[in-house]
């Protein structure tokens, strides 16, 4: 729990008491019960380390320029750090507070301030590129807020080094919305006898308005990548993806397109359900996913007996998935149709003896190829080229269609 702080709390006052507390506690006592669980744990960890220079002096380790721009380049709050400072600058009443935007491991990223508090912040360290985790620099709210994954506040001579007794700090982690992964620590600081007691509820502010500013930095990413590569995805003549770095699909075309496909990567090859094997090409700010297409002959093996499955190989690793009962009778409906493949209408009347189904069909197909990917075509329905369905089974007998008439695949191996 973090120490509770009023706006009639006697700041003066709790300063010594904390400077009471810290004495017996460092003597070996039982940490009192307004001394913050989570700062005497972190005491506990940070004395176990042995390095009796974090009495008098946090470590300031720092990263050099290339890492700082490297980090701040591939982070979630690149195109935001103005927002938050205009509205930091905005907001804040004491000209002596400072605003800082880490990362998951502690490293200043971003700062600001007035001109009246940036000598004291770099006389202490509070630059960019410095490092606040509890292992750099021993027990601080960025640090707690890193571990315990929610808002801290470290008044005063909380801080386990004496260096840092002037100061308050608060920090509070910033989330991805889409993921709800901790991406940022959004941390305020100013000297401890002018404190605020409103800080934590203004940088849990500023946390908020980062995770928006990532949502809508998203959106407006998704949306550019739609504008730009439109055109190349209308190009293709068959389905695809337009997607971002991350893997997040701005736009799909010719199938259901999935939220989110892995991260991709020059001379990728993934699985992505709808299109089957695909290649990724880089595509101005995003890429541009399509299937690949086998360069030999694809075996999808289809196993009957009890729950259906389906095993594929070809040029690519082999993948197994299972199918439902009407997506196996589908498959082999196919298979009998050879290269002329099967409309939505002959769909509907084989598979529910009339042909006012299309809808249903449609839904299904839908379904089979989110599942199958590239293995099944459209307009019509057909096996893909070079695809060779193969039967394993002796369950023929149980999927007929409502006539009666028993299917048997084209290509098939006898049980």
């Amino acid at each position: 729990m973090t120490l509770s702080i009023r706006t009639t709390t006697d700041l003066t006052e709790l300063a010594r008491e904390i400077n009471r507390d810290r004495e017996a506690i460092m003597s070996g006592a039982t940490p009192p019960p307004r001394f913050a669980d989570e700062v005497a744990e972190s005491w506990t960890r940070v004395k176990a380390a042995d390095n009796p220079s974090t009495l008098d002096d946090h470590h300031r380790g720092r990263i050099d320029r290339d890492e700082l721009e490297a980090r701040r380049s591939a982070h979630p709050l690149r195109h935001s750090v103005d927002s938050l400072k205009r509205v930091f600058a905005q907001s804040a009443d004491d000209p002596l507070m400072a605003l800082g935007i880490f990362d998951t491991d502690g490293v200043m990223l971003w700062r600001g301030g007035s001109r009246a508090v940036l000598p004291e912040a770099n006389r202490l360290g509070l630059v960019e590129g410095s490092r606040w985790d509890e292992d750099s620099a021993a027990t601080t709210a960025v640090g707690l807020a890193i571990r315990h994954r929610r808002p801290s506040r470290v008044f005063g001579a909380e801080h386990y080094s004496r260096s840092l007794h002037g100061l308050y700090c608060t920090a509070t982690p910033v989330h991805d919305p889409r993921t709800g992964e901790m991406v940022a620590v959004a941390g305020l600081a100013g000297p401890a006898m002018q404190m605020q007691p409103a800080a934590s509820a203004f940088t849990n502010a500023l946390a908020a308005l980062s995770e928006h500013e990532v949502t809508l930095a998203h959106q407006r990413t998704l949306a550019d990548l739609r504008y730009h590569g439109r055109a190349q995805l209308a190009g293709l003549h068959g389905p695809g993806l337009l997607i971002d770095d991350d893997g997040w699909v701005a736009e799909g075309r010719g199938c259901t397109p999935p939220v989110r496909v892995a991260a991709p990567t020059v001379d990728m090859r993934q699985f992505v359900p709808g299109l089957g094997m695909c290649v990724v090409e880089r595509l101005g700010m995003g890429w541009l996913v399509r299937p690949a297409g086998p360069s030999g002959p694809v075996i999808a093996e289809l196993d009957l007996d009890g729950e259906p499955t389906i095993t594929v190989t070809g040029d690519d690793d082999p993948w197994r998935t299972v199918l439902t009962r009407r997506h196996a009778q589908i498959l082999l409906l196919l298979a009998d149709a050879g290269d002329q493949g099967l409309t939505s209408q002959q769909l509907s009347q084989l598979l529910f003896g009339d042909q006012n189904h299309t809808v249903s069909v449609r839904a299904e197909l839908s379904r089979l190829r989110r599942v199958v990917g590239a293995l099944v075509s459209s307009r019509p329905y057909r096996l893909a080229p070079r695809v060779e369905l193969r039967v394993s089974s002796d369950q023929l007998d149980a999927y007929r269609e409502p006539t009666g008439r028993r299917r048997v695949a084209r290509h098939s191996n006898p049980a």
